[in-house]
């Protein structure tokens, strides 16, 4: 089993450097295993690149939030399409009601 030095000794020294303190003493106290991608967001891409991909911490990490996220992304697109739906029912509606007010008003005036 690794030990949480372990990541800090393999990561290049200058990737070392460039980690919040607070990562590196989460990393030393309570061993995280993997960098979160917040902060491998705000370091250079020339540092990200040293960075060996298994010590990087992605959304595919963790397959339920990987099946949450798909189910909340696909009742939003089903919201959103029942919307457009709703709309378009709601304006063919009103046009209609309109079209016959007309139909009715041009044939009895």
């Amino acid at each position: 089993m690794n030990t949480p030095f372990d990541l800090v000794d393999d990561l290049p020294p200058e990737v070392v450097d460039d980690l919040p303190p607070s990562v590196i003493d989460q990393i030393r106290n309570e061993g995280l295993e993997k960098l979160p991608e917040t902060v491998v967001d705000r370091l250079p891409d020339t540092v990200v690149d040293r960075i060996p991909s298994e010590f990087i911490e992605g959304a595919s990490a963790n397959p339920a939030l990987v099946a949450i996220l798909v189910v909340v992304g696909l009742i939003a697109v089903a919201g959103f399409v029942y919307g457009i739906a709703k709309s378009a029912f709601k304006a063919a509606f009103f046009f209609g009601v309109v079209a016959a007010g007309a139909w009715y008003w041009y044939f009895n005036a």
